[in-house]
């Protein structure tokens, strides 16, 4: 073989050997340590939160898939979104939450849809200390908006 090959076999060899990795995520600042599925696909596992000041005054907001909290971030980035929304909120007194992706539900017909230009609204549980039943949030990731934090929930600062 010339040198040449040589050099090249060394170089994928060293590309190869450096793929593995026995390093752990580190956890997420706030809300859950568990990710949805496809969540660390474009980033890493440390999600920063939005900054959410304001409660809403509407109190279907978030509650309902008729009035779900807009994150916005399509295909891209909204995964994300809506971890950085749910890391900003807080219990009613400032407690920390805990949140868990539920379902999909109730297509609507968006540009921006994955298939058909529709998509579909995502529900999380939420809870935190102090809280025995989680609270049902619906959250939509294909149009964005002000965010506030739904009534009974107060926002990172």
């Amino acid at each position: 073989m010339s040198n040449k090959t040589w050099v090249w076999l060394g170089v994928l060899g060293l590309w190869a050997g450096g793929c593995s990795s026995t390093r752990k995520a580190p956890p997420l600042y706030g809300g859950t340590t568990t990710l949805p599925a496809g969540a660390n696909e474009t980033g890493s596992a440390v999600v920063l939160p939005f900054v959410v000041r304001e409660v809403s005054d509407d109190e279907t907001y978030g509650y309902s898939e008729k009035n779900p909290i807009r994150v916005g971030g399509g295909r891209s980035a909204g995964v994300r979104n809506q971890l950085r929304y749910l890391n900003a909120l807080k219990g009613p007194q400032g407690q920390a939450v805990t949140y868990e992706r539920k379902a999909s539900c109730c297509p609507f017909r968006t540009r921006r849809g994955v298939v058909d230009n529709s998509a579909l609204l995502d529900v999380y549980a939420v809870t935190w200390t102090g809280n025995a039943t989680p609270v049902t949030l619906y959250l939509n990731m294909y149009r964005g908006g002000k965010l506030l934090a739904p009534r009974g929930f107060t926002g990172a600062r």
